[in-house]
């Protein structure tokens, strides 16, 4: 047995050994070219480049993105100014090419939307590429320095990455604006919670406090835990869950005001209780479905 054991043993090591030389002969064969390796790099630093940029132009991000745009252009340091014309960052950070001067006047020079090239003593040159949104306006600005001649395909490579981080920065800026949309609808469903709602409630609550002070005391509690979650600052999504439960709390409030007319039938999937939805999408349908169908009523407007 020790013998068919080992015979075994063997066989899985090599095995072993030859899914793993398939294995690294594929992986070479990715990026088997030179020309292969410098794409694969390329592609790289460009991801980890927009990693940073997608959280926006500042100091963090600049100082993160730096080095990978550097790596991009191929020069010998890069900077990135604001849209004011404001240092953000450099790289490298500490070399004796910078010249803050130069750096700062071709910054100000390019923020009118042109490329600007400047001579740094003797054998440096500055190059400024606006950062340019699709509308025209300026981000930002990308500066490098190089000791080599400004060349039509280095101009060319240091205008194609400065599009590349323009576009990172707008698509930031989107999903910013996109937050504060969300944001913004959700104020306006806590601005459709109707104040007649909230003053008949008030008005029924107070109808109580005398005839049956135990069901007013609940039913303040019930107005108070609506009015909590309703115009709570936590989020912009909740689960089905928690917005059936601040439904239920309205319709009990409704159905002291209105009694037996009021009648619900509420079907759920218990499986469906912890999807998330948008934070009150459902509060203004049941108001408006109360509100129209007791509307004309006898016992008060709705």
């Amino acid at each position: 047995m020790s013998g068919e054991l080992a015979i075994a043993l063997a066989a899985a090591l090599i095995l072993a050994a030859v899914a793993a030389a398939v294995i690294a002969v594929r992986t070479r064969r990715v990026v088997a070219t030179p020309t292969e390796r410098a794409v694969h790099a390329a592609l790289n630093t460009a991801s980890l480049a927009a990693r940073a940029l997608r959280r926006g132009l500042d100091t963090e991000s600049a100082q993160t993105a730096a080095p990978f745009l550097r790596g991009l252009t191929g020069t010998d340091g890069v900077a990135l100014f604001d849209g004011d014309g404001r240092l953000l960052a450099q790289d490298p950070p500490d070399e004796s090419i910078w010249e803050p001067d130069a750096c700062q006047r071709a910054a100000l020079e390019s923020i009118s939307g042109q490329r600007r090239v400047l001579t740094h003593g003797q054998t440096s040159q500055v190059i400024a590429q606006p950062l340019l949104e699709e509308g025209g306006d300026v981000l930002g600005v990308l500066v490098v320095v190089t000791t080599r001649s400004p060349a039509p395909g280095m101009l060319g490579a240091v205008g194609e990455v400065a599009r590349y981080a323009a576009s990172q920065i707008e698509l930031a800026e989107l999903d910013a604006s996109r937050a504060r949309l969300d944001r913004a609808e959700v104020l306006a469903l806590r601005a459709q919670i109707s104040p007649h709602f909230i003053y008949n409630a008030l008005n029924t609550i107070a109808s109580f406090v005398r005839t049956d002070p135990d069901r007013a005391r609940d039913l303040i509690l019930e107005f108070a835990d609506f009015t909590r979650y309703s115009f709570r600052a936590a989020g912009q999504y909740t689960t089905l869950a928690e917005e059936l439960r601040n439904i239920d709390r309205y319709l009990n409030l409704e159905r002291a005001r209105f009694g037996t007319a009021l009648k619900v039938k509420l079907q759920v999937a218990p499986e469906v209780l912890n999807v998330v939805v948008p934070f009150l999408a459902l509060q203004p349908l049941v108001e408006n479905a109360v509100r129209h169908g007791f509307a004309g009523q006898s016992n008060g407007s709705v």
